[in-house]
């Protein structure tokens, strides 16, 4: 492995480590003086090996360049050692004594799934659950896009490092430089993420659970700090808030800098954003009028606002619970299938992305119209650009593997776990999609607990592969990877 690799990797280590002081500063805040030496445990974990690595390899970055296979390596094995070092604060405070369930847990946040393990969240201690909602809030961006203003100094070209692992197969430059774009994205993230947390705490929410709320809602994760996640509040005003962030989590951060410039058309004109925008007003009204035919709500109103916030933090890939209800199957359909299609392109949600599933069509047309009129001109655009034939071909590819690595796991989650196929699949759709909650006997379900270690191990790498956009996450499982020289 490259030695500036193993540099970054000592480095990244020693991030980890420092973000876990966060939540110290909490339990120290909260008296919860035990939990606080377990993180201090899991910070020297963190940084005597970090700082041993990083050390060690320093020479090294004046020596060796990086290639594409190293950004690759870099994004991929940065996430697994988040989760494995990440994990540590679950098990050192005792809030569960199997690895790999704390394992599950850590992956589940910095992908943002905000699937979980724990049947009852109100019996952590504050400290791991403002450390829940932080892996949410880090991963959302991009933990490595964090980076972006260092990683010239090793060599690492940032356009590189964004394309295997920012959410969407399109990267828009807001400047000519993409480490400036990252600190852009990084502004608007933390800036709304305040504005959030004022709002909820205005909205009738403890200091503390408005900024672990805005840090997981901002992030898509959907992790709560009460078992009944927002119906624990029962507030009209706490829900119309977060469906509106959820709103705006799940479209592409470039729109806000068009926003604040002033440029309303080019808003206007994208063809992603006008689509996401169609998406959730045509599954609001089937929704809704199917709510209020079947008579599941008692006025038009309900119906509709219920249906719209469902509709957002389905799409969104928030995830948070709303209590205990049994959904319809007609719902149920239109639901699974927001869950797959995710935000937009940029954002911090999970799933296929909107600008995919345009794209998509706009290849489909095109291979209609070819059968029909034989041989056509090829003016298929995306926002005014034509549409080149290697992102149609790496769409395409996206979407055999996203079925591939769905069914696969299916088959294991069922052969090792039991239980019904339908709820089976609907848990791994979920888990790749960076949902979090699926569709248990067609009530909606956040807690994935199971006794089967290859269960939760299926799971976990799911929910990875699904935040890296899947080939990022699978080609460390090619030996063309680890072999470039082989034929």
């Amino acid at each position: 492995m490259n030695k500036r690799v193993l540099h970054f990797f000592g480095i990244f280590l020693v991030f980890i480590g420092g973000c876990q002081c966060i939540p110290l500063i909490f339990a120290l805040a909260f008296g919860e003086y035990r939990e606080a030496g377990a993180f201090l445990i899991s910070i020297a974990i963190c940084l005597v090996p970090g700082i041993a690595v990083r050390t060690c390899f320093r020479t090294a970055v004046s020596d060796e360049k990086l290639g594409l296979r190293d950004s690759y390596c870099i994004v991929a094995v940065s996430w697994i050692l988040a989760s494995i070092f990440g994990a540590l604060p679950f098990m050192l405070t005792g809030v569960t004594d199997d690895y790999f369930l704390a394992f599950f847990e850590t992956a589940s946040g910095f992908s943002t799934t905000g699937a979980t393990i724990f049947p009852q969240v109100e019996a952590l201690p504050h400290c791991i659950l403002i450390w829940r909602a932080l892996t949410q809030w880090l991963g959302g961006m991009g933990m490595i896009v964090l980076f972006f203003a260092l990683l010239p100094k090793f060599g690492v070209k940032a356009s590189r490092i964004s394309n295997a692992e920012t959410p969407g197969p399109i990267q828009r430059k807001l400047t000519s430089h993409y480490a400036n774009t990252a600190q852009y994205f990084y502004y608007a993230y933390i800036i709304l993420t305040i504005v959030l947390a004022v709002l909820l705490k205005i909205g009738g929410m403890s200091f503390f659970d408005a900024i672990a709320h805005a840090l997981t809602t901002l992030a898509t994760g959907g992790f709560s700090t009460h078992t009944g996640g927002l119906s624990y509040f029962d507030s009209s005003y706490i829900y119309c808030v977060i469906g509106i962030f959820a709103f705006i989590a799940g479209t592409n951060f470039a729109l806000f800098f068009d926003l604040l410039a002033g440029k309303f058309k080019s808003i206007i004109k994208d063809e992603e954003f006008r689509f996401y925008l169609l998406i959730i007003l045509c599954s609001t009204l089937l929704i809704s009028s199917y709510l209020k035919a079947t008579g599941a709500m008692d006025s038009f109103f309900s119906s509709l606002s219920s249906a719209l916030f469902v509709t957002l933090n389905t799409l969104s890939t928030l995830g948070f619970e709303v209590g205990n209800f049994t959904m319809p199957p007609f719902c149920l359909f239109i639901l699974i299938f927001l869950m797959m299609i995710g935000g937009c392109s940029s954002s911090t949600s999970g799933g296929i992305k909107v600008s995919r599933l345009l794209m998509l069509f706009k290849a489909v047309k095109k291979e209609i119209r070819q059968r029909i009129y034989g041989t056509v001109t090829d003016n298929t655009k995306y926002n005014n650009k034509k549409i080149d034939k290697n992102n149609v071909d790496y769409i395409l590819s996206f979407t055999i593997l996203f079925t591939v690595v769905v069914g696969i796991a299916t088959i294991i989650i069922s052969a090792f776990g039991g239980g019904d196929v339908l709820n089976n699949l609907l848990s791994v759709l979920s888990c790749i999609g960076n949902q979090g909650p699926s569709f248990d006997n067609f009530g909606l379900t956040c807690n994935y607990f199971t006794d089967s270690r290859i269960c939760i191990i299926t799971y976990t790498f799911v929910m990875i592969a699904g935040r890296l956009e899947i080939a990022t996450f699978l080609v460390l499982f090619s030996s063309h990877f680890w072999n470039p020289n082989k034929a």
